[in-house]
């Protein structure tokens, strides 16, 4: 620069560069299949807005994604990327329960499943009072990504033995064997085991059953 007298001078003047910054964002993830995800955040951790794309996260498919965020313009920010996970909901599996006799104690049914979720059931414990078939749900805790799971359990009516007439017989006479198996198919055992016919009069054998087959003592 010349000034009045002819005398040239340097002006100088300073110029700041100033480094980009990367945004930054608290992770997100991993979110369960098919869940409400939640909103990608239009602000970094570090202040710096912007945009993103895709813009709203995808959970239909169980896949690792890239979300990029794009600064608004005038914040010498550079853009960034990020990975969110979608994990597949995972269905609980469990033994069959059953089938139970009318009236029989039942097992108590698991609050975890075989493969690690945990949970609770609707009814909470297994009705045997009643024959027929009743839904039971499990639903997951939440944060397993697992989804609720319904089980039929059966309950079968006791059927009681049926058996053919007996007697009447002579007093010292032979007298036949008691029968293992019932008319309907129930097997099982007697109380006494043998018929006694040294003493006249009226006497009662008591069928018992043979276990898991869902019936009644007789006699």
């Amino acid at each position: 620069v010349t000034d009045e007298n002819g005398c040239t001078t340097v002006d100088e003047s300073s110029i700041m560069v100033v480094d980009e910054i990367i945004p930054l964002f608290n992770p997100i993830g991993p979110i369960c299949q098919n869940s409400q995800p939640p909103s990608l955040p239009g602000i970094s951790v570090n202040g710096i807005t912007g945009a993103w794309v895709p813009p709203v996260i995808n959970t239909a498919i169980a896949d690792t994604a890239t979300y990029t965020f794009t600064p608004d313009p005038g914040q010498c920010a550079t853009g960034t990327t990020i990975l969110i996970v979608v994990v597949t909901e995972i269905f609980p599996e469990f033994d069959a329960f059953g089938p139970y006799c009318q009236n029989s104690q039942p097992l108590i049914l698991p609050v975890t499943s075989n493969n690690g979720i945990t949970g609770s059931w609707e009814p909470p414990v297994v009705n045997t009072a009643i024959p027929g078939m009743e839904p039971y749900t499990f639903t997951p805790d939440t944060g397993q990504c697992a989804l609720p799971v319904t089980i039929g359990i059966t309950v079968y009516d006791a059927v009681l033995p049926e058996f053919l007439p007996i007697g009447p017989l002579c007093q010292y006479s032979e007298p036949p064997a008691l029968p293992m198996t019932s008319t309907n198919g129930i097997t099982g055992s007697w109380i006494p085991p043998e018929i006694n016919t040294l003493v006249p009069g009226i006497f009662t054998y008591a069928f018992i059953p043979d276990e898991g087959q869902c019936a009644l003592p007789s006699g």
